[in-house]
């Protein structure tokens, strides 16, 4: 889990460096950033329902039925963490640790993409401020 964390904050790191050198950047090298950063989103969120048509939950299509699905498995999750807590059973609590480890690998893969997702919104608000300040100037 260590690790799926570590990668998480890689992730962050990588888009507050894309949009800092992004500041610099006329506007045809924040386009192509902008489109690779777009790429990269799409290709997440590909892996992501792949991901998720693998563990049954392929409908999930829009973004509110995704969050919808998400704080539904949530809910069971902690549900079941909950009712197992009185329980010292050694199968029991490998289901309850695997189950958390299953948590925790989702909420890296939605947080990796909300990263994603906000490094792109950024660049995009660089360029739309840049187009701006350019047609302001003329």
């Amino acid at each position: 889990m260590t690790d799926r964390i570590n990668q998480l904050t890689d992730w962050s790191r990588q888009a507050q460096r894309q949009v800092e050198s992004a500041i610099a950047k006329n506007q045809e090298e924040l386009s192509v950033a902008i489109e690779q950063v777009q790429r990269e989103t799409e290709e997440r969120a590909e892996q992501l329902r792949r991901e998720a048509a693998e563990q049954k939950a392929a409908d999930a299509v829009s973004l509110e039925e995704a969050r919808n699905k998400w704080q539904e498995h949530v809910a069971k999750v902690k549900s079941r963490i909950h009712e197992q807590k009185s329980e010292d059973d050694l199968t029991r609590a490998e289901l309850k640790a695997e189950d958390a480890e299953g948590y925790a690998s989702m909420a890296i893969d939605f947080a990796g993409s909300a990263i994603l997702e906000a490094e792109s919104a950024a660049l995009e608000a660089l360029r739309a401020r840049a187009e701006a300040e350019a047609l302001a100037s003329r």
